[in-house]
């Protein structure tokens, strides 16, 4: 095709991106995707690799306001909020207040149970073509406490899960060490999701491209967006640091970057970056048998081939990269308290990156009211590698002009008035 035109310009090579691509040049679109850094450079790297049937919960909850505010002054809380004067995310947090209340909390986690159900379908047929390479595998998601208290509200949780349609099995202490001898003394009781599964991401992501780039998608790494030229409600073009590229339908799916793309096209998109940490540390002393959450402190910990992965924090702080040593070492000392062995390790890698989170805890997928050719994929904040292919399917019912089955109105961008 011609390098500068093709029929679905897709901003953005995150997992989310490279999914629109996939499905659009499947159905025999000509596909050019643009990115700013490295493939998968965003949030979709480096993060617990971790594909969560189970975790059918938005982030907007009752008490998470609550365990923000002590996040502002401990090492070891999961949510944050970074203060800074900025009034579109005062706005922003506003929204998202509104939002934990146990009525919404409830619709919206019956909504994410059925997106995670089609999600896991489509992920089973990937890895049947595929998943050795990225080291797919299905042995379910260990959830660990070494509260009592915090144990018997996970069984409650489980058997609210139950009614969605999930298996879960209850282990005591000693049968959880029995499955995971590296578990320490502290860990009182644990549940386990069995349908839960896990990848490498990197590999992931480079397996997506490879299988976007076989049907014919172009990808071009550092090409930076930095403006747009349009003809009345139509976008003509984008405007890259690699030159101009036309396309007759163009996606945003740039993850915790939307907000400025949208701002650039007029339209106000309310996509905050929660940062998380991950450390990754070769050759462990200790093998795990399958991932695990350390729940009450919303670490993650994933075994890869070779390394054990742990990740941590979702701090709102917009596009804020930086690395505070003690948010990593909160980290590591509160996943010692159910690893003994990880207090003492130094990791080989730390990294961080940006979940797009949107007020409502739901993703952002549809047409953007004020363009005739302008879609929006994005904001699933911890949930991107669950739902990310799912995504690029529906948006690909979208770009031929039909319904994405019935989570068009669920999902639209339109419900935020962009």
């Amino acid at each position: 095709m011609n390098e500068g035109r093709a029929d679905v310009l897709v901003i953005g090579a995150g997992v989310v991106g490279l999914s629109v691509a996939y499905f659009a040049a499947l159905k025999g679109a000509k596909v050019l995707i643009l990115e700013k850094g490295e493939v998968g450079s965003g949030s979709s790297s480096g993060n617990a690799g971790l594909l969560v049937h189970s975790y059918f919960e938005p982030l907007p909850a009752p008490g998470i306001i609550t365990e923000a505010v002590r996040g502002l002054f401990g090492s070891e809380g999961f949510f944050r909020i970074q203060p800074r004067f900025d009034p579109s995310f005062l706005f922003w947090l506003l929204r998202f207040s509104r939002f934990c209340n146990p009525r919404d909390f409830e619709a919206h986690s019956r909504l994410l149970t059925k997106l995670n159900n089609e999600a896991l379908g489509i992920h089973l047929d990937f890895a049947a073509r595929g998943g050795e390479s990225y080291e797919f595998s299905r042995k379910g998601l260990l959830f660990l406490y070494i509260n009592n208290r915090r144990w018997e509200e996970s069984q409650r949780r489980a058997l609210r899960a139950s009614e969605f349609g999930l298996e879960t099995q209850i282990l005591s202490g000693d049968e959880a060490r029995h499955e995971e001898p590296a578990l320490g003394e502290r860990v009182v009781g644990g549940v386990r999701y069995l349908s839960d599964a896990g990848l490498n991401p990197l590999r992931f992501i480079e397996w997506l491209a490879r299988s976007a780039s076989a049907l014919g998608a172009g990808i071009m790494p550092h090409c930076e967006v930095y403006g747009f030229r349009a003809s009345g409600k139509k976008l003509r073009s984008v405007l890259t640091t690699k030159g101009e590229f036309q396309g007759d339908q163009v996606v945003l799916a740039a993850g915790a970057w939307l907000k400025g793309l949208g701002r650039r096209l007029g339209v106000h998109l309310p996509v905050e970056g929660g940062k998380g940490i991950s450390q990754t540390f070769r050759a462990p002393p200790a093998s795990l048998m399958q991932p695990l959450i350390l729940d009450e402190h919303h670490v993650a910990v994933s075994p890869l081939s070779g390394a054990l992965r742990v990740t941590g924090l979702l701090e709102l702080s917009g596009t804020d990269l930086s690395i505070r040593q003690r948010q990593v070492e909160g980290i590591r000392q509160a996943s010692g308290l159910y690893l003994p062995v990880l207090k003492t390790m130094t990791p080989n890698d730390v990294w961080r990156g940006l979940r797009p989170c949107t007020p409502d805890g739901l993703p952002l997928l549809g047409k953007l009211k004020a363009w005739n050719n302008v879609f929006v994929a994005g904001g699933h904040d911890t949930k991107g590698m669950t739902l990310g292919p799912l995504t690029g399917e529906l948006m690909s019912r979208l770009l031929e002009g039909r319904e994405p089955r019935e989570y068009g109105k669920e999902l639209s961008p339109g419900r935020f008035g962009a």
